[in-house]
């Protein structure tokens, strides 16, 4: 089993809470963002599967109570639930793929991954008239390829929101539906992870204060949701993951120099 308490001296938890308490307050604000901010941020003092079990229990909370937020949940989710279930496949599979893979090239997807959520308008402007003359296959397709990188690098969101903007589905419908995803991929993964001997109790009990905070900060994210403009939020949030994406990078060609 990988122990996490590694992470957990002083200057590593400072730091550790310091990027909970952004991703958490990001995903109050936005209704999403807790894992494309707090795995590549955690992963930069750290290997990608580290990062993945240090927030995996503080993600399980924030999409748990992300999904059930706003109204009329349960037709978003009844209309939508097949996505869940190509996630939940996809993640069984990048899980498997992250226990026995290199962390370099993985540090290098996540980074790519990144890039890809910054650019997701440049694919939107694409023709995706094909996704609404295959529903099922299309989201067959965006959905297992979601859950493969929610299990190999903890970010599922560039296809998804990609897959379901190109769709044109409402945004509280979206953020309930990706939300759901993430908590099946999370699960999915946390499963998979015990049954290999990687994630245990003790993970859930090393982890469990960080999910108290992650779960707080939430809450006071979406309390002052209304009150911060969201271009000035999304403009400092594209800054940070850019310098991310590069720092990843750059991590990776050090090692392998």
């Amino acid at each position: 089993m990988v122990a996490v308490d590694t992470l957990l001296g002083w200057p590593s938890l400072v730091f550790l809470i310091a990027v909970l308490v952004v991703a958490a307050l990001a995903h109050g604000t936005l209704g999403f963002g807790f894992p494309v901010i707090s795995t590549p941020m955690v992963a930069l003092m750290t290997d990608v599967q580290t990062a993945v079990l240090v927030t995996l229990f503080p993600n399980l909370a924030v999409n748990l109570i992300s999904t059930f937020r706003g109204g009329d949940w349960r037709q978003s989710i009844a209309r939508y639930w097949p996505m869940a279930i190509y996630v939940l496949l996809g993640t069984v599979i990048g899980t498997r793929v992250l226990i026995v893979t290199d962390p370099g090239p993985i540090k290098l997807l996540l980074a790519a991954m990144i890039v890809v959520y910054l650019e997701q308008k440049r694919f939107r402007g694409l023709d995706w008239s094909w996704l609404h003359r295959h529903p099922h296959v299309s989201g067959a397709g965006f959905g297992l390829l979601a859950g493969f990188l929610s299990g190999t690098v903890n970010v599922a969101l560039p296809p998804l929101i990609i897959y379901f903007m190109a769709l044109g589905l409402a945004p509280v419908a979206m953020t309930q539906i990706l939300n759901l995803c993430f908590l099946v991929g999370r699960s999915t993964q946390a499963i998979t992870f015990g049954i290999s001997g990687q994630v245990g109790l003790s993970t859930l009990v090393e982890t469990l204060p960080l999910t108290i905070i992650s779960i707080a900060v939430l809450v006071i994210g979406v309390r002052i949701q209304s009150r911060i403009r969201p271009e000035v939020f999304q403009g400092l949030l594209r800054t940070v993951l850019w310098l991310m994406a590069l720092v990843l990078v750059v991590q990776v060609l050090w090692q392998h120099r």
